[in-house]
């Protein structure tokens, strides 16, 4: 796996085109790491940024991941996602938002795992997913 970006004040402004497949989003108060976005790209490469603890507003990670703004996220699903997106709830205020698809793709096989199991193991599912596309293109 590659190495995680880490994305902030300073860098976001190099990191407003990326091609995004997948990203999770946690609340202030999520389980986990308050406040993390992970963004993940069709190259399988990671990003991460924190609104709450890192000095990056949600804003800012808007610009870096648009999908993220059309997305309402309630208290234990994701309600509503922008067109050619779809949403998990890891649990705990986490959530995740797939391309769909990759959605249409994963979505058996995570629908299976237990949310607060998917929360540790969608990364790697995605990873994997990305690595065996670019295996048999």
């Amino acid at each position: 796996m590659k190495e995680i970006i880490h994305i902030n004040k300073e860098n976001y402004k190099d990191y407003m085109n990326l091609d995004i497949i997948a990203f999770s989003f946690a609340f202030g108060g999520a389980q986990g790491s308050p406040g993390e976005i992970i963004v993940v790209t069709k190259d399988a490469q990671l990003y991460d940024m924190n609104y709450c603890y890192d000095n990056i507003t949600i804003e800012m990670c808007y610009e870096v991941c648009p999908p993220l703004k059309g997305c309402s996220f309630g208290m234990f699903e994701v309600e509503k996602t922008p067109i050619g997106w779809e949403g998990i709830s890891l649990g705990a205020g986490n959530f995740l938002v797939l391309a769909e698809p990759l959605y249409d793709q994963l979505i058996q096989e995570m629908s299976e795992i237990p949310p607060y199991i998917l929360y540790g193991r969608w990364i790697n599912m995605v990873i994997n997913k990305i690595n065996t596309q670019e295996t048999s293109n």
